[in-house]
């Protein structure tokens, strides 16, 4: 029995397409990571009870802040980032399929006229010719199928 190397795994990394555009994900992210989380320390700053705060309880509000910011931050950057481009890319794929398919169609339909004509013309040929040399004619007329069962 001969051994047979497996086919090579073409999968590839999925965090290959995050690398490619880390530098626009780390920035979309910063900036939907800090604004928010600078709102939310300000906000918390300005409505404490008693101002102006302590250096350790203003810190523990920038801390808090920004660790409930960035569970909000990371998809939303990376739905950004991924996300939408794969969505527009898949909806321009769809309609140059379309449009693939249409222009087939107009193609097949322009080939089927040919053919058809074809058919007529050479019969119209052989009714001439058994005119012209007297002869009976009595081969039917061309029956068009359009469909592909009454091709069978």
């Amino acid at each position: 029995m001969a051994f047979r190397e497996p086919p090579p795994d073409r999968r590839g990394n999925p965090f290959d397409v995050l690398t490619r555009r880390l530098g626009r994900f780390l920035a979309v992210f910063f900036s939907l990571w800090t604004l928010p989380a600078g709102v939310v320390s300000y906000s918390r700053i300005a409505t404490a009870e008693n101002p102006p705060l302590a250096w350790h309880e203003t810190a523990t509000i920038i801390i808090v802040a920004t660790a409930a910011t960035v569970n909000i931050a990371f998809p939303l950057a990376l739905g950004l980032v991924e996300g939408i481009p794969m969505v527009i890319a898949h909806f321009i794929k769809q309609r140059h399929r379309e449009e693939g398919r249409e222009e087939g169609r107009e193609e097949g339909r322009t080939e089927g006229r040919k053919e058809a004509n074809q058919l007529w013309i050479q019969w119209n040929r052989r009714r001439e010719q058994a005119e012209q040399e007297g002869q009976p004619f009595n081969d039917p007329p061309p029956q068009l199928s359009f469909n592909d069962r009454d091709a069978d």
